[in-house]
């Protein structure tokens, strides 16, 4: 019931998508991300740019404006480091790509403690709804990153 309840909410959102456009692969391959703590209740939703590292920019559910880094390591894992204006921060590990949509899935956590998961790529919410053992706490957090994103453009 929950993924036809979020389902409707993103396609009512639709015609809004064309003020994410701006971050593709061709605009200084511009990545969107989203990562949310394990209960679902607070999420941070961003960008990363470069095709080997380069720099991430944020912001979480709260409204903390939070900068880092991320680079890939010779093994092929991805790494991040971020800190908030709020005085939050945390680091994350991305370590599998579903080649179908072309998303990354990490973990990482915060330094107060709370576990998060991350995803990044273009077509994050498909893959997360295509997930049929991805919980609905994450995909409640995922598809509410999305609207209030969205709703800020």
């Amino acid at each position: 019931m929950l993924r036809i309840s979020v389902l409707c909410v993103i396609a009512s959102l639709l015609p809004s998508l064309s003020a994410a456009e701006s971050c593709t692969l061709r605009n200084k391959y511009c990545v969107p991300f989203i990562g949310c703590t394990l209960d679902g209740k607070d999420y941070f939703m961003g960008r990363t740019y470069g095709k080997r590292s380069g720099p991430i920019i944020a912001r979480s559910w709260s409204g903390a404006e939070c900068k880092g880094r991320w680079w890939r390591t010779v093994i092929g894992t991805g790494k991040a480091e971020f800190s908030c204006t709020d005085g939050n921060s945390g680091r994350a590990t991305y370590n599998y790509v579903d080649s179908a949509s072309g998303t990354v899935l990490g973990r990482g956590r915060l330094a107060s403690g709370d576990r998060m998961r991350f995803w990044a790529g273009h077509k994050v919410l498909p893959y997360v709804l295509e997930d049929e053992d991805e919980r609905e706490e994450m995909i409640a957090c995922v598809s509410r990153a999305l609207k209030d994103d969205l709703g800020t453009n």
